[in-house]
């Protein structure tokens, strides 16, 4: 029983939702889906077909950009209820999910400890590290509390409920309960275009849980692997679980603008769904620091969401400026508007080496030229269903 729970409903730390609970998380669940099918395009229709003739009448010109027509789209009332209902359903679930794991936050606890009892991986804190500011300004993506915050001594608390919070919301659309399919996707992106590249020793910035770091450990069996995140309540969670899943990681608690690891020191250093989550500085920084740990030959790679302006219409902007207006996603429009070719080259890679472009979001190692493109999405879906991908060799 016990082995079916894990390979149906999580891993041995997942926290888990009574009758209830479960009850609840559909139910958000479902209108979000009711949400996304029924008002989603009544609000892109709104934007086409009364905001834009609005403003090309008041303005002579059609309009080309979110800015142009954000201000006139609030004001309209079912642009309103869209907000409202896309806040309360994911404020909800967050609640949900925060419940069920006071619940059973004693017997999470001691199923983190049991984990790690013998721990094939590594755990090492730093209490003293000091926190960029774009990560402990707010909490991220309406996360109670965010990546950072202990509400207890060797608390996990955050982590258990990202963790869940990802696999419920998600939902099958980023590799299930594991929401692993960044992780696929960025060894696929490595293996299709450095095939003869065997990685001894990988470094994964800003790991999180360790969602794509046991994908990428698995990917590549047999290199050393090393994540780091600020978030101490993250980390102790993430250690827990990949020890659960059988994934020997060395986590730390660092920035990884700045890390402690010696220059050369690794073959891959990679992120995935970091960089939205990072000031325009602050990825800058982190290119910087990768060019700095690789060795000679070594690959940078990163992926992150693909919203990209030049690629998308006013209404998929629009919706990518929901999540830095409203969503506590404040750089993810910038970062739609990066230029990421610049970025590495400025961090002293090589134009030759670099690599920019969407790639095919996939579940399992699939290294395939063709789920590679630069132009866009190939079906003209700039957000659904793949990933923004940029690696470089040093």
């Amino acid at each position: 029983m016990e082995q079916f729970r894990q390979e149906h409903f999580g891993h041995a730390v997942m926290p888990q939702s009574n009758h209830d609970e479960q009850a609840m998380e559909d139910h958000f669940l479902a209108m979000r889906a009711w949400t996304s099918k029924n008002l989603d395009p009544l609000d892109r229709r709104l934007l086409d077909e009364v905001i834009v003739p609005s403003i090309e009448k008041k303005t002579g010109s059609k309009p080309t950009s979110s800015t142009q027509v954000r201000q006139a789209l609030e004001a309209h009332p079912l642009h309103q209820y869209w907000l409202t209902l896309s806040l309360f359903y994911q404020d909800r679930i967050w609640l949900s999910l925060d419940g069920a794991i006071d619940r059973q936050f004693e017997e999470l606890s001691a199923k983190v400890e049991a984990q790690v009892a013998e721990p094939k991986g590594s755990l090492r804190l730093n209490p003293d590290l000091a926190i960029p500011r774009y990560i402990s300004a707010f909490d991220h993506h309406r996360m109670p509390g965010s990546y950072t915050v202990d509400t207890a001594e060797g608390d996990f608390r955050a982590g258990a409920l990202y963790d869940r919070f990802a696999s419920t919301y998600l939902r099958n659309l980023n590799g299930g309960w594991k929401n692993d399919g960044r992780g696929h996707t960025l060894a696929s992106h490595v293996q299709d275009f450095y095939p003869d590249f065997k990685p001894k020793r990988i470094l994964d910035l800003g790991c999180s849980v360790g969602h794509s770091t046991v994908a990428i450990a698995q990917a590549f069996p047999d290199a050393e692997v090393f994540a780091l995140d600020v978030g101490a309540p993250m980390l102790r969670y993430g250690h827990a679980r990949a020890e659960a899943m059988g994934a020997p990681i060395h986590f730390s608690q660092q920035d990884a603008e700045h890390t402690d690891f010696e220059d050369g020191s690794f073959d891959l250093v990679c992120s995935s769904a970091v960089l939205h989550e990072t000031s325009a500085k602050g990825m800058r920084g982190i290119f910087k620091e990768c060019h700095r740990l690789l060795r000679e030959g070594g690959v940078m790679c990163h992926v992150d969401v693909p919203p990209r302006h030049e690629h998308m219409s006013l209404w998929d902007q629009m919706r990518c400026d929901f999540e830095s207006h409203y969503n506590n996603e404040p750089f993810m429009t910038s970062l739609a508007r990066t230029d990421w070719m610049k970025v590495a080259l400025d961090a002293g890679f090589d134009a030759e080496d670099v690599l920019v472009g969407y790639r095919k979001g996939t579940f399992f190692l699939k290294p395939e030229r063709a789920d590679f493109f630069t132009e866009g999405h190939p079906e003209g879906r700039a957000m659904i269903g793949s990933w923004y991908a940029c690696s470089a060799t040093k």
